[in-house]
């Protein structure tokens, strides 16, 4: 597994293509509940735990049992960054920020590689 971080239009996609040639590309949205095991780019997996939360479903469990069985190790995970700036007020906003900051931490751990981009530079950070 892969692991790309950064904020928002940093240039992830981008460089994941670019790095990663030949890869499919997934691109999770607030309509998104499971990529499906999905071996080729996964982008926007802060999307993907947001749409979970609000369906009812744990996303620190699914992405649990989706490291524990497999199905995220050929992977590349894309991730915007929402952990920096103002506090949210909003009670959603602020789980959904720290949820995700939960399970970045849980998916660098079991990644072979992982990628933090600013304003389109790439740093390799495992």
């Amino acid at each position: 597994m892969i692991l790309i971080i950064g904020g928002a239009h940093q240039g992830k996609l981008e460089f994941a293509i670019n790095r990663f040639s030949g890869k499919e590309v997934y691109h999770c949205g607030l309509d998104c509940l499971d990529p499906k095991g999905t071996d080729g780019i996964i982008d926007s997996i802060h999307l993907l735990i947001l749409a979970q939360m609000r369906a009812g479903i744990d996303p620190e469990d699914y992405f649990t049992t989706a490291i524990e069985s497999g199905n995220l190790s050929d992977s590349i995970l894309i991730c915007d960054d929402i952990s920096s700036g103002v506090v949210p007020i909003d009670r959603e906003m602020r789980l959904w920020r720290d949820t995700t900051g939960r399970i970045m931490g849980m998916l660098s751990k079991h990644a072979d590689q992982v990628f933090r981009l600013f304003c389109g530079i790439e740093s390799q950070i495992k």
